[in-house]
């Protein structure tokens, strides 16, 4: 019968070794609108301002800077700065990924570690509230070119790894499986800081992490309709992917 040769057909049919397309609604050589690039690019600098602000607001009680001190609008200012300098010479001259190149956590938890040695822990409160403003910043400031000796060491030791080619021979033996768990060590190490910043308003904090998931995971694909002007043909109806495209724009928004 059809059906019987249909099914033989379809059972000796080799499977396709095609992979699934992603579904992505910009593909990396497409060019979105200039007026939806505006709306795309304020919402990457609101996921990334708050990562580059973070840091400062993690390292600071650590350098022995109180919560009042005027110095860490000074650092913070430092980082955006710097962070902007970095993206515009990695987008020009260097590997020219569509990405900002910021701050990363992960040198936060070498530098917690090497604050927390004895000859660097903050003095007592008392200690710190008979200091005079010379004393108070120069209390931060030694801790801070420790960590910059420290920092440029490492850089060095990078350089030259990548330079001899050592990293491509190591990473023979460092399969992902190694990877993905410090990767999440490192982010596991901070969530002392992040449950502490949360729990000054819990129904902030859960809000708007199940409002993000919500709108990048569950409602994805929900198409939104708009009014759009085409031209020869006037206003018309499209369906456009909001959740998709702005799921962190409108839980800010929200």
């Amino acid at each position: 019968t059809d059906a019987s040769k249909s099914h033989s057909q379809a059972a000796n049919t080799p499977p396709s070794n095609e992979k699934p397309k992603p579904q992505l609604l910009y593909a990396i050589n497409d060019n979105p609108p200039w007026y939806l690039s505006i709306f795309l690019a304020f919402q990457h600098y609101l996921t990334m301002i708050g990562a580059i602000v973070s840091i400062p607001f993690i390292l600071t009680p650590a350098l022995c800077m109180s919560d009042e001190d005027a110095n860490r609008g000074i650092i913070i200012s430092t980082m955006i700065f710097v962070t902007g300098i970095v993206t515009y010479f990695q987008a020009t001259w260097g590997v020219r990924l569509p990405i900002v190149q910021g701050g990363t956590i992960s040198f936060l938890v070498p530098t917690l570690a090497i604050l927390a040695l004895p000859q660097w822990k903050c003095p007592e409160q008392a200690v710190m509230d008979a200091m005079n403003e010379a004393e108070r910043e120069e209390l931060w400031q030694v801790r801070m070119r420790e960590l910059s000796g420290a920092i440029a060491v490492s850089a060095m030791v990078q350089v030259i790894l990548g330079y001899t080619g050592l990293v491509g021979k190591i990473l023979k033996y460092v399969t992902p499986l190694t990877i993905v768990p410090t990767v999440s060590l490192v982010g596991l190490t901070l969530f002392e800081h992040a449950a502490e910043t949360a729990s000054k308003h819990w129904g902030i904090a859960v809000g708007t992490t199940g409002m993000l998931t919500l709108f990048s995971q569950i409602m994805s694909n929900v198409s939104v309709p708009i009014l759009a002007y085409r031209k020869g043909h006037g206003m018309e109806v499209r369906q456009f992917q909001l959740f998709r495209l702005f799921p962190v724009l409108l839980t800010i928004m929200i």
